[in-house]
């Protein structure tokens, strides 16, 4: 099995953190939850071979980008009321990448497929521990539902991303595509070998 390189490692490092900085920024404009943390996580997944880092590296990412929303924006990401939720979000980050592991075809059918189900899987998880670890809702069949509806604002004709659930579904496949297709370029300008070129 083919190892990644230094470099193959420290630019998917880099593209990983940079999809960090973008959950601040489109936070920061009120594009909440179009961000690129779960494409993020099933990138590492599909493209580092060492799969420590491919664990690794969007959590610590992740765990930044909390960090940063927490210190210098009104987001309160840490919070301790908020850390039952926290442990779904990052088990949910962490079964995405689990499931990048298990990609073996990466193709535009496999990497839709793929954003769109993360998408919606992180959706339920992240609800679920909204449900199980707040008061907001009682612990019954329709206090779920009314938890995963209450997740899902009817989309409103004159704001494409007043929806939070859909906005992280558009950001997951979106942020794929960005991700996957930057990372081809710098493959074909950066890390093919010069042999390779001539």
């Amino acid at each position: 099995m083919k190892k990644d390189s230094i470099r193959e490692i420290l630019i998917v490092a880099m593209l990983i953190f940079l999809s960090a900085l973008c959950r601040i920024f489109t936070n920061q404009i009120g594009l909440w939850n179009f961000n690129a943390i779960g494409a993020a996580a099933l990138f590492g997944g599909i493209v580092l071979k060492d799969k420590r880092l491919a664990y690794v590296v969007p959590l610590v990412s992740l765990f930044l980008s909390d960090v940063f929303l927490q210190c210098f924006t009104s987001i309160h990401a840490l919070d301790r009321n908020y850390l039952g939720q926290l442990l779904f979000v990052y088990g949910a980050f962490l079964l995405i990448t689990w499931i990048g592991t298990t990609i073996k075809k990466v193709n535009m059918l496999t990497l839709l497929l793929s954003s769109v189900g993360t998408g919606v899987l992180f959706f339920l998880i992240s609800n679920l521990g909204t449900f199980l670890t707040t008061d907001l809702y009682p612990k019954t069949g329709a206090g779920l539902l009314a938890c995963y509806a209450a997740g899902i604002p009817f989309y409103q004709s004159d704001n494409m991303f007043s929806s939070f659930a859909l906005n992280g579904l558009m950001g997951n496949v979106f942020f794929t595509a960005v991700l996957f297709g930057v990372w081809t370029a710098i493959k074909q300008v950066a890390i093919t070998p010069k042999s390779q070129l001539a």
